[in-house]
């Protein structure tokens, strides 16, 4: 089966991500896939490195705007060449021409959706409700990327019921101990001590603020020496690092930016820590607990779901007190971060694999295929 993904762009998000983890399986199990982003040439993106090194066809068809006739002259063209089986749509831009270009070019669609945030009506209402439409009248399916996506995302589809496959977690590649140990050297004094890692985009739904809060509480509950690692990019960097300032903890937070080694700092961390206000299913969570971190995050989005209580702890949103509570408990214990960190990873590995996510996307394709 050839299966052709569109997708609004390949930058570093948990939706491109995942077209990595879709190329693999994929050619893993015998079957073609060509991935088109509508944003110019990308080739500085680590996920655009990747798929290339696995020979993976990716297509750049640049959109001004999404009223850009010729961009989409230009992707119903690709898809009606491409003899794909099934377009698999992602992200908002791609839903809507996505999927109006694959019913023009005779090609069954499904579409994806990411987004569990409660800004959902209010933020760009008029594109959503065009996103609404077009999904409705034309995509044969469409698929929720975890439950509670789908409890915020099904009122916009009345009757019509969405498909939950809840994201996988790829799979990590072993960290030398030598990376290891020089990644603790850089952000612990000679390497010793407690490093406390986040990942995430630094915009406010992610509740980084309050992390930094309860980061700074804990410290004071603690003898050891503790560093907390935030590794993302967004709006928020300046404000965040004149607040660790003011909380004199600038020497203590490291702001890292966007990597492209994002495994090995969880394997050289101790404790993953998450202080979302808003999520949907968290595949920064998800990698976390499958590099064997216990982990501490907030009560929302699948977090409760993915994070049973052998794997690590689940809080009340906003509850800063808690969160470092929990933060300088794990701080403190050893024993409980190991016990917490292999069960995480079993459950994992057992749940979220990404044979078992392609497993269930392939018998959506083939029953769109007979339709």
């Amino acid at each position: 089966m050839k299966v052709l993904q569109v997708i609004d762009s390949l930058k570093v998000g948990g939706a491109q991500r995942l077209m990595s983890v879709f190329a693999q399986e994929m050619l893993r199990g015998g079957h073609e896939t060509e991935i088109i982003s509508l944003s110019t040439a990308e080739t500085e993106s680590p996920i655009y490195r990747d798929l290339k090194e696995r020979d993976i066809p990716v297509s750049n068809i640049p959109l001004r705007t999404l009223y850009d006739r010729r961009a989409y002259r230009q992707l119903r063209e690709v898809l009606a060449e491409s003899r794909a089986d099934v377009v698999h749509t992602q992200l908002n831009y791609a839903n809507i021409l996505g999927t109006t270009a694959a019913r023009r070019a005779g090609i069954p669609s499904v579409a994806s959706l990411h987004n569990a945030s409660v800004h959902l009506r209010t933020y760009k209402p008029y594109r959503t409700w065009l996103e609404t439409i077009v999904l409705k009248r034309h995509s044969r399916r469409i698929i929720a990327c975890g439950y509670t996506v789908a409890r915020v995302q099904q009122p916009r589809f009345g009757k019509r019921a969405l498909e939950v496959v809840p994201n996988p977690v790829p799979d990590l590649p072993e960290v030398p101990a030598s990376t290891i140990r020089a990644l603790r050297a850089e952000f612990l004094p000679d390497g010793k001590g407690i490093l406390v890692i986040s990942v995430g985009r630094l915009i406010p739904e992610k509740g980084y603020s309050d992390l930094i809060q309860a980061f700074r509480l804990a410290r004071e509950q603690c003898d050891l020496p503790m560093r907390l690692l935030i590794a993302g990019k967004g709006y928020l960097l300046d404000d965040l690092r004149a607040q660790a300032a003011a909380n004199h903890q600038q020497g203590a937070i490291f702001f890292a930016g966007e990597r492209d080694d994002v495994p090995a700092l969880l394997a050289a961390s101790d404790i993953y820590a998450g202080a979302s206000h808003f999520e949907g299913q968290s595949l920064a969570v998800l990698e976390a607990m499958l590099s064997g971190l216990a982990v501490v995050a907030t009560d929302v989005g699948d977090n409760r779901q993915v994070i049973q209580e052998a794997c690590g702890r689940v809080l009340p949103a906003g509850r800063i007190d808690l969160l470092a509570d929990e933060i300088a408990h794990l701080a403190k214990d050893a024993g409980e971060r190991k016990r917490l960190g292999e069960n995480a990873r079993r459950c994992v590995k057992a749940r979220y694999s990404p044979a078992a996510w392609l497993a269930q996307l392939m018998e959506i394709y083939r029953e769109v295929q007979h339709e």
